[in-house]
């Protein structure tokens, strides 16, 4: 059996907005958003150690060096893409 040729819409050009991701498209956009990230984390990872180490109580002492860590954790992930997204962006500018 053959199908049915479905009839075109004759009207209205429906227009579509713009996507929100389209502000950091650029890279030198995303660079400077992950370095921003990556000073917080940075900044975050100290205050909780210095926080870890001037601090008695052993439930603050726990929370501190867990958020020590995982502040440290992000931050090194935060580092890593900072500096793919800067080799990308010199092999982009060599080619």
């Amino acid at each position: 059996m053959a199908r049915k040729k479905r009839a075109k819409r004759a009207g209205k050009n429906v227009r579509r907005g713009k996507k929100s991701a389209v502000k950091y498209s650029q890279p030198r956009n995303k660079i400077k958003l992950v370095f921003g990230n990556l000073l917080l984390f940075v900044v975050l990872t100290v205050l909780s150690w210095i926080l870890f180490n001037a601090v008695n109580n052993v439930i603050l002492v726990n929370l501190f060096q867990i958020m020590a860590i995982a502040f440290g954790f992000i931050s090194v992930g935060l580092l890593i893409a900072l500096l793919v997204l800067i080799i990308v962006k010199n092999v982009r500018k060599s080619k």
